[in-house]
């Protein structure tokens, strides 16, 4: 009998309390489940900041009933969790197998003592009661994809295994060394195929096969060309997905994927997923990196913690280079609890997960830790990048990323929280200003590490270097829009970060903070969030987005994006040096009569030109403005704003932006995400099912707001109430407005920005009819198809 691995998310049941409710008694549920992210908003709330003032706390119970129909001998039965938050304890029967503290480490344990033929009862206790909580929001429950794996006791181990490739560029040949994790006397057979099935190698050993691939499909992240590895030990086998490829660091040029120079242009990004909370899934998850590789984005950091294995395989088919940590700080913050014991165990979880995946091009150890650069945090810092080195020794550079704050001896940042606490709240007199200081902590850190990784110290890259001239520089966070001065790290200086890479060969690239809004880590009430990236949390692109697609996609499809610096937008709490002046797409003023307003545009042609109605405005060649951003004034006229881009004086593309000629009298579903916002087609298709033992298929929604001549209407903020008939559910709603306090768990929600949007969950075959109601508009039908 060969693996059976089955994915259990349906037909759980969850309960609150110091005790579990009887089996029948609790709440009905399926994973992925957050506890949190539905329950009532709550201020003031103990560390409400950090868990978008969810009423988190507390103790959840977890019951399934796991039908086996007979549990064979000679056999091994695993429960393997992708992440449970947090402190989970698991039983079989009444039998404690184990449990996890971190709630972001996967873990696996062995039921097999416990289970009996027929009903199994699976009791799991998950405890969120500790403070601190993590600075971002982490919600709370099985979060994760949970499987059981029914295997013949003699059997591989997926994590045990590592690959290694030695690609010769010159003649496209690849040897693959494959450690098969089973010591000698086994006999291992190792079958590669390419993306059609084809074999191209195969090899039979114990400890380790030799796989030789000549012409080989090489991955990167324009072409993420993956083949399958299957192992095989008697009735056993396991398909690992591996892109054949080389990535190398010169400390003078950056970093070369298949030897071809690449600029890492990338973003971080959380976990969570809005409306969702913590609960996302892989749709959620990949239409949020079709968003960004739409941008131009190529790069990953996974922040700052191991991230479901769902992003990983996505990561891997879609092409992103990933920068992975397993936590934030060590000795301090919520990490501090679980660090002395526990730290090994995750970090190897994390890397003997992902070490065979191409998109994870660097490790990294640790965010913005305590006592930086003094002999404490030092030796701790060594003990961490030789377990990595020890746990993949395949080449993948391990960095550490460093605030730029550095304090003298006589601060204790131990009971830092992070950059803002260290930005706000640090003596002046214990704070290092003078750069040349400054960089001789940097050095301490980076002779350590493989790669000196700095958050937000572009001003300091050339000192670095010259500092440290044998290796390169990753910028792991980086501003959308200013840089420090040489004296301090918040400066008001638009000299665009994201063009360094460009400027300074020695940089890999940069990952900015962040791709999309999250919850969490907010500025205070009442935000429930952080609102300074890219993409709001329903997927509607902001200024940022269309800077970056701007440097991102040069030769990309043409595009020349207006957008208007609209000061009457209320404030969204965003720390003042992470966010952006507050341009927006619309030529909308009522309160104005006659006015001179600030403007941007974003576009990757070489000249624009401009039309205010019928009087043009000129503006000079793209290339002749700062940081390659069309900026100037406008006067204010109601009518249209027409934008139209050249290249080599041949118009490519054209843009209007109408001013309304009425209120909003209209709803119409569109795709917020593109330019234009076009509406859907009048039938979408979707999967009737998400597979892998998951439920429906889930997919988030827009309407906007129209006026009478089918303008977006941006000023509007109704209420939608939306409705679904046939195979289908609402899940939540979400505008992407962080500042508002109405309910996720819901099918009515303010529009923002004259958009509200609905994540539909699709729960088998036929049609849906979704609908969406406003006061005084016509109301806007989508027919969706589930096959």
């Amino acid at each position: 009998m060969t693996r059976n691995v089955t994915t259990i998310m349906t037909g759980w049941e969850f309960s609150t309390g110091e005790t579990a409710k009887p089996a029948g008694e609790g709440q009905s549920i399926d994973l992925p489940h957050d506890w949190a992210i539905n329950r009532p908003i709550v201020n003031p709330m103990d560390w409400g900041v950090d868990q978008a003032f969810r009423d988190w706390w507390g103790i959840g119970w977890y019951r399934k009933s796991l039908h086996l129909d007979a549990v064979e001998p000679g056999r091994r039965y695993y429960l393997d969790f992708g992440g449970v938050y947090e402190n989970s304890t698991v039983w079989v029967n009444g039998v404690e197998i184990g449990g996890q503290a971190y709630g972001y480490t996967p873990f696996r344990l062995d039921a097999t003592e416990a289970l009996h033929d027929g009903d199994n009862d699976v009791l799991i206790r998950v405890e969120n009661l500790d403070a601190p909580t993590d600075r971002w929001y982490s919600g709370a429950g099985i979060y994760r994809t949970v499987r059981l794996i029914d295997v013949p006791e003699a059997h591989l181990d997926e994590r045990e295994v590592i690959v290694r490739q030695n690609v010769d560029l010159g003649t496209g040949s690849v040897v693959v060394d494959v450690e098969t994790g089973v010591g000698e006397g086994a006999v291992v057979s190792a079958v590669l195929r390419d993306a059609d099935g084809n074999e191209v190698a195969t090899g039979e050993g114990a400890a380790h096969i030799a796989l030789n691939v000549a012409d080989a499909h090489l991955w990167s992240a324009e072409d993420p060309y993956l083949y399958t590895l299957t192992l095989a030990l008697g009735d056993d086998s396991i398909d690992i997905r591996i892109g054949l490829r080389t990535v190398t660091f010169d400390p003078d040029h950056g970093m070369f994927v298949n030897g071809v120079k690449t600029i890492l242009r990338g973003v971080c990004l959380h976990q969570d997923g809005g409306c969702v909370g913590s609960a996302t899934n892989r749709e959620l998850l990949r239409d949020r990196l079709v968003q960004l590789k739409e941008m131009g984005c190529n790069g990953l950091r996974l922040a700052h913690h191991v991230h479901p294995e769902e992003m990983l395989d996505l990561a891997d088919e879609m092409g992103f280079y990933v920068y992975s940590e397993p936590f934030d700080k060590w000795q301090s913050g919520h990490y501090k609890r679980y660090f002395e014991a526990g730290w090994r165990d995750d970090l190897a979880a994390m890397i003997k997960r992902d070490r065979n995946r191409p998109s994870v091009v660097m490790w990294g150890v640790g965010n913005e830790v305590e006592n930086q650069a003094k002999r404490s945090m030092l030796a701790i810092l060594r003990d961490l990048v030789d377990e990595a080195h020890r746990l993949d020794d395949t080449g993948r550079p391990v960095g550490c990323a460093m605030s730029p704050h550095f304090q003298t001896e006589a601060a204790d940042t131990s009971q830092s929280e992070g950059i803002i606490q260290a930005t706000d709240e640090t003596p002046a007199d214990q704070e290092i200003e003078d750069p040349a200081e400054r960089v001789e902590r940097i050095k301490l850190i980076a002779d350590i590490t493989d790669v000196t990784v700095l958050n937000y110290s572009e001003q300091w890259y050339d000192r670095v270097h010259e500092a440290v001239p044998d290796k390169p520089i990753f910028g792991s966070e980086v501003y959308q829009w200013f840089v420090g001065h040489d004296n301090q790290m918040q400066d008001y200086i638009s000299a665009n970060p994201n063009l360094v890479p460009e400027e300074k060969e020695y940089v890999v690239g940069g990952t900015i903070w962040a791709g999309f809004d999250y919850l969490g880590e907010s500025m205070g009430w009442p935000s429930k969030g952080w609102s300074g990236a890219l993409v709001r949390t329903n997927g509607v692109p902001k200024a940022g987005y269309w800077l970056m697609k701007s440097y991102w996609q040069p030769d990309g499809e043409p595009f020349a994006h207006f957008m208007v610096a609209d000061y009457s937008q209320a404030d969204e709490n965003v720390k003042e040096h992470w966010d952006i002046p507050p341009f927006v797409g619309h030529w909308h003023f009522p309160q104005y009569h006659k006015n001179v307003v600030p403007y941007m545009i974003a576009t990757n042609c070489d000249e624009v030109r401009i039309w205010v109605n019928w009087r043009e405005i000129f503006v000079a060649p793209v290339a002749e403005f700062p940081n390659r951003v069309v900026t100037g004034y406008l006067p204010y006229q109601p009518g249209t704003l027409t934008v139209v881009g050249y290249r080599d004086g041949v118009e490519v593309c054209r843009e209007e932006t109408v001013t309304p000629v009425s209120p909003a009298v209209e709803l119409r579903f569109a795709d917020v995400t593109e330019l234009g916002r076009p509406a859907l087609p009048e039938t979408v298709e979707l999967p009737a099912f998400a597979g892998e033992g998951r439920g429906g298929y889930e997919r988030l929604f827009s309407v906007q707001a129209l006026d009478a001549e089918g303008n977006p209407v941006f000023r509007e903020f109704a209420p939608v109430h939306f409705r679904v008939e046939g195979p289908a559910s609402i899940v939540a709603v979400d505008n992407g407005n962080l500042m508002g306090n109405e309910p996720y768990g819901n099918d009515t929600i303010h529009m923002h920005q004259g958009v509200a949007s609905v994540l539909v969950r699709v729960e088998g075959a036929g049609r849906v009819v979704l609908a969406a109601d406003a006061p005084g508009m016509r109301s806007a039908t989508q027919v969706i198809v589930a096959k």
